[in-house]
C-alpha cells in the first residue's frame, strides 16, 4: 500500500481497482480519474460522523469545489443536496434533476433575474450575502407572490471579509425583523462560512459561540427561533494543507519545498463531527435555544481524495547548475492551479518501489515561467514516458481548469476495476465553438 493506494504485480498504482498506467495509455494524458466508490464512502462517512452526535443534520455538497456532473450525480443519488453560488451551478443542479427543495443558493451579488429564477423553480433556501440583496429579494418575491425560505450569511470576524453581512449595531436584527413582517419571506436560517482547508476544531468552536449569541439576540429582540443553522464547510483533510506565508515565500523565492502535512494534526471527520456537535449542543443549552437543523456544505472533505490527475513526463533537461527539469503535459496554470498554494503529494505511478533520491523542477507545457507544478521536489529518477500521479485532485482542480494554449483533460471514472469516460477530452473545435470566424 502507498498512501492508501494499492500496487499491482507490475509495480503500478491502482486507483478504483484500475491500473493508472494502463488508463494513461488508453485515454491519454493529462487525465483526471475519479474513484466512484470513494465518493460514495466519503459522503456516507461524513454525514454519519455528524448524525451520530446531532439528530438533525442535512448535507449539501459545494458545487464550486468539483462541478463535474458525473461526480455531482453520484452524490445526488446518495441523497446529498446541492449548494450553489451562481446561475450556472443552479442551472446544473436543475439539469441533474436535483429536487429544488434540496438546493441552497449562496453566493454574492445575486441579481433580480437570479433570484426570480430560483424562486420560480422552488429553491429550498436562499442565503443572502448583503442587505441590498434583501431589498431585491423582497421585490421579486412580491412580484411573483411566492413565499421563499431565506437565510443571511453573517460575517463575524471569522473568514473572508468580503462575504456576508457584518454585525454592526442592529442591522442583522432589523433585517430579520423586516423578513418576519414580509408576506413572502420566511426568515429561516443563519449562515456562516469561515474558510477552506481548516485543519483544527478551534475556529469552529469560536464561530459557534458567536452565532449562538446572535441567535439568542434574535430570539430576545424579534421572537424568532430559526429552524436552521448553516455552518458552511471548509473542513480540511489530513493529506492537503494550504501553504503558510512563510512556506510560500521560501518555496517561490528560494525553491525550498514545504514539508508534507502532519496527518496527525488534522482531525478526522469523525473528530470534527463529535467536537462541533458537542460544542453546538452545549452553547444552545447555555443560551436557552431550541436545536435547529444543522446544515453543512462540505466540498474537499468528500471529493478531494476521490480524484487524481495523471501527467506524462516528456523531456528531461539538466542545467549547468545541476538543476533538473522534467517537462510534462500537465500545466499548473490551466489544469493544476491548486498546486500554486497547496501541498499535494506527487507519486511515480509506473515504478512505485523506486526511492525518491533526486530533485526536479516539474513543469508543464505552457510558455510561462510560472508553469511550475513542483519546485525542487524530491522524486525518483525520472525518464521520458514516466507517469506521475498528483494526489487529492478532487477539490478545485477541475473547477479552476481552463484552456490556456491546450485543451482541457478527459475525466474517467473508476469502480472496482471497471472504467468509463465521463467527460471527453476537449478538442480544438470545442475551444472556438462560440467564436465567429
Amino acid at each position: 500500500m502507498l498512501r492508501g493506494l494499492e500496487i499491482n504485480h507490475k509495480n503500478h498504482i491502482l486507483f478504483g481497482g484500475c491500473d493508472v498506467v494502463d488508463l494513461a495509455g488508453e485515454y491519454g494524458t493529462p487525465l483526471y480519474l475519479v474513484d466512484e466508490d470513494r465518493v460514495h464512502s466519503n459522503y456516507h462517512r461524513f454525514i454519519t460522523a455528524f448524525k451520530r452526535y446531532y439528530q438533525g443534520v442535512k448535507v449539501f455538497y459545494s458545487f464550486k469545489t468539483n462541478c463535474v456532473p458525473a461526480v455531482l450525480k453520484i452524490l445526488q443519488e446518495d441523497g446529498c443536496g446541492a449548494e450553489v453560488v451562481s446561475p450556472y451551478e443552479f442551472w446544473l443542479a436543475h439539469r441533474l434533476e436535483t429536487e429544488p427543495s434540496d438546493i441552497i443558493y449562496n453566493g454574492v451579488n445575486k441579481s433580480e433575474e437570479d433570484l426570480r429564477t430560483a424562486i420560480q423553480k422552488g429553491v429550498g433556501l436562499i442565503n443572502l450575502d448583503s442587505l441590498n440583496e434583501l431589498g431585491r429579494l423582497k421585490r421579486v418575491a412580491g412580484e411573483l407572490r411566492k413565499r421563499v425560505n431565506v437565510g443571511v450569511r453573517i460575517h463575524l470576524q471569522n473568514g473572508w471579509r468580503q462575504f456576508g453581512v457584518q454585525k454592526n449595531g442592529d442591522n442583522v436584527i432589523s433585517a430579520f425583523g423586516e423578513m418576519k413582517e414580509s408576506d413572502f419571506l420566511d426568515p429561516y436560517c443563519l449562515h456562516v462560512h469561515i474558510g477552506t482547508g481548516i485543519r483544527g476544531i478551534g475556529p469552529f468552536r469560536k464561530v459557534i459561540k458567536k452565532i449562538c449569541i446572535l441567535m439568542k439576540e434574535l430570539k430576545d429582540k424579534t421572537g424568532l427561533e430559526l429552524k436552521y443553522l448553516d455552518l458552511g464547510g471548509g473542513f480540511g483533510i489530513p493529506t492537503v494543507k494550504t501553504f503558510s506565508i512563510f512556506e510560500m515565500a521560501f518555496y517561490k523565492i528560494f525553491d525550498i519545498p514545504p514539508k508534507a502535512p502532519d496527518i496527525k494534526k488534522c482531525p478526522s471527520i469523525e473528530s470534527f463531527g463529535k467536537a462541533i456537535s458537542e460544542c453546538l449542543i452545549a452553547d444552545l443549552e447555555r443560551y436557552g435555544l431550541k436545536k435547529p437543523i444543522l446544515i453543512l456544505e462540505p466540498g474537499r472533505a468528500i471529493t478531494s481524495d476521490a480524484q487524481v490527475l495523471l501527467i506524462t513526463v516528456g523531456d528531461i533537461k539538466k542545467r549547468s547548475d545541476g538543476s533538473k527539469f522534467a517537462i510534462t503535459d500537465g500545466g499548473m496554470q490551466n489544469i493544476a492551479f491548486p498546486l500554486s498554494y497547496e501541498y499535494h503529494e506527487c507519486l511515480l505511478a509506473n515504478k512505485c518501489s523506486a526511492k525518491s533520491e533526486d530533485r526536479y523542477y516539474v513543469t508543464g507545457p505552457l510558455c510561462s515561467p510560472e508553469d511550475l507544478l513542483y519546485r525542487n521536489w524530491r522524486l525518483p529518477d525520472l525518464k521520458s514516458g514516466d507517469i506521475l500521479v498528483i494526489m487529492d485532485a478532487g477539490a478545485y482542480f477541475t473547477s479552476f481548469s481552463n484552456n490556456f494554449s491546450f485543451s482541457r483533460p478527459a475525466i474517467v471514472s473508476t469502480q472496482a476495476g471497471f472504467h468509463k469516460i465521463v467527460r471527453e477530452r476537449e478538442n480544438f473545435n470545442n475551444m472556438i465553438g462560440l467564436d465567429k470566424i
